[in-house]
């Protein structure tokens, strides 16, 4: 019998919003990896990892920031807050409402609560999994 391998995880989007979102994540060095023309969902990916984040347009309201942030998309970063930054000016520049707080000083996590229906975005220092 062949292994079960992980191929991606799916998060939702408010409708209208998949070519910003998809602009949002190129800030975080995602590119997209597959769409079937003009589907409002697609494949996203970063280069040289195997797995791949489906981002969707459903219909359903935005839950609470405080519910949401411990269902998360994870990112490392060499400098998360300089990470943060960068989002918080795109966010700034496209009139997009900017949430952030954190775990600790090397754990930190955003929403963008008018786009990411059910998850927000968690980057952490490159510290945490080195060993």
């Amino acid at each position: 019998m062949k292994k079960i391998k992980l191929h991606h995880f799916a998060y939702n989007i408010v409708p209208n919003s998949l070519e910003l979102v998809l602009e949002f994540f190129e800030k975080l060095d995602c590119k997209l990896s597959y769409r079937k023309g003009k589907e409002r969902w697609c494949l996203i990916s970063q280069d040289n990892l195997l797995v791949e984040i489906q981002i969707i347009e459903v219909k359903d309201k935005p839950i609470k920031t405080e519910i949401k942030k411990n269902t998360h998309i994870a990112f490392l970063s060499d400098n998360p807050s300089e990470s943060l930054k960068k989002i918080k000016i795109f966010a700034d520049k496209k009139g997009i409402k900017f949430v952030q707080g954190s775990w600790s000083d090397k754990e930190y996590w955003f929403d963008l609560p008018d786009l990411f229906v059910n998850f927000t975005i968690e980057i952490m220092h490159t510290s945490i999994v080195e060993n």
